[in-house]
């Protein structure tokens, strides 16, 4: 094995739970309960139906079950599903770096295997943590999009590496696991441009599907080549050479993660808390124009084609400056509602997304990701001039959502699994997850319906 490899499958290999910071701990349960919100808030949606159905007629031995339902599948594709409904929402955690991504796509994985495994409540955050800590460390390490690989590429690896731990499979076997999910998996940033289709959401957990399905195939025996980052045809040959750090920073990387307050990609975060921030003040019929003024890789994602303007999916339309603004503006709030087919199309939105011009600051770029700003300014037609600057969204790990605040959500997305005596049991569960004796339990408080 290269170098690289054998230091992510060392690091892997010794991560102990037991001398983790209890913060990183903590904030591990946090994440597993948003993911676990934004499954259940997805759960009746047409397409997530449509996917469950698909991965029912799969098998597993051992098999791990799909949440809500409870019906059984593989654990890969208990991955994917699962997955999905978690990621539907657009409403699950981000991490910041030269990558952006959405590392909590890996969670329904790792939670499915050590379903399977039968691995008790400390392991799976111990692989959650390690599984972060892969993700995150090649978000810091490269710009993917800016080489046409998509985020889900971290995914796959990140998912091989907490799935192995759980296999428990051994410092080599896991240097093959995370050479396997490479190898086959690099994912194109295409899934991301122009009119975004279904496949946005999944493409994330499909990675961490087969970032599972990489384990599977190292437990068993099978190898992968010896040299897939810094070998003839690896990935240095893809990407400039970089440095795949894991492990080195004060607290595992999952404490630098965000949560997401609104329903919308992590990019327009700030700007819809800066929308609501100004709303009260300026009357929908003075607004005469709206700037936006944000970080490169807001506007590259979110204000730079015309899609953006006229949004035709529920998929383009939550990764809309224009859109999430002009519908925050409106409502005084954004929900998933939003996105619904018959309300893209409403005249007085698309007027008010009209008004809208979004630009790019140097400033702002170059102090992206510590801080992921944006400055909304309405100018009216009696000439008043109304701006705010958000510089940390409202679920950044500089201005977090406190637990009550998580469990407001939790609450609030729980609906189409039960009542609130339901949900409050099933937080009760998440919160002690690390005392469990078996995941089995877990997902036992997972599957209300079955």
């Amino acid at each position: 094995m290269d170098n690289t490899i054998q230091s992510l499958a060392r690091f892997v290999f010794e991560a102990d739970i037991r001398r983790m910071p209890p913060e990183a701990v903590h904030e591990c349960k946090r994440r597993l309960i948003d993911s676990v919100a934004c499954a259940a808030g997805a759960y009746s949606e047409p397409f997530c139906e449509r996917i469950r159905s698909f991965a029912q007629r799969y098998a597993g031995k051992p098999p791990s079950r799909i949440w809500g339902s409870g019906a059984s599948t593989s654990m890969e594709m208990a991955a994917f599903a699962n997955g999905t409904m978690l990621r539907y929402l657009d409403y699950s955690d981000t991490y910041l770096g030269k990558t952006a991504g959405h590392p909590s796509d890996m969670i329904a994985a790792l939670v499915a295997v050590a379903e399977g495994c039968e691995a008790d409540g400390s392991s799976l955050l111990a692989a959650i943590v390690v599984a972060y800590e892969v993700y995150c460390g090649l978000c810091d390490a490269v710009a993917l999009a800016a080489h046409g690989l998509d985020q889900a590429t971290c995914a796959v690896v990140g998912a091989a590496a907490g799935a192995g731990r759980l296999l428990g499979l051994n410092e080599e076997q896991l240097g093959h696991a995370l050479s396997l999910a490479l190898a086959a998996n690099l994912h194109l940033y295409n899934v991301r441009c122009g009119t975004l289709s279904d496949w946005k959401g999944c493409a994330g957990p499909n990675g961490a599907r087969n970032g599972v399905f990489a384990a599977l195939l190292a437990r068993d025996g099978i190898t992968g080549p010896t040299a897939v980052v810094q070998g003839k045809g690896g990935l240095f040959e893809v990407l400039p050479r970089f440095d795949w750090q894991v492990g080195t920073a004060s607290l595992p990387l999952i404490v630098s993660t965000h949560l997401k307050f609104h329903p919308v990609c992590y990019h327009g975060q700030s700007a819809i808390d800066a929308a609501l921030k100004l709303r009260a003040s300026v009357p929908l019929e003075q607004i005469a124009q709206i700037d936006v003024e944000t970080y490169e890789s807001a506007f590259r994602a979110m204000g730079s084609d015309s899609q953006r303007w006229a949004p035709s999916t529920r998929e383009t339309a939550d990764h809309s400056l224009p859109y999430t603004i002009a519908v925050a503006l409106q409502e005084g709030c954004l929900l998933s509602q939003a996105y619904a087919p018959q309300r893209l199309g409403e005249a007085r939105t698309k007027a008010l997304m009209d008004k809208i011009r979004v630009t790019t600051s140097q400033p702002m770029t170059q102090q992206f990701p510590a801080k992921a700003q944006t400055r909304v300014t309405i100018r009216c037609v009696d000439g008043a001039v109304h701006s705010h600057l958000q510089e940390y969204p409202k679920g950044h790990a500089s201005n977090p959502l406190s637990d009550a605040e998580l469990e407001v959500k939790f609450m609030a997305l729980y609906g189409a699994w039960g009542n609130a005596a339901s949900a409050s049991r099933t937080l009760e569960v998440l919160w002690s997850v690390d005392r469990l004796g078996s995941t089995v339990a877990l997902v036992d408080a997972l599957c209300p319906m079955a």
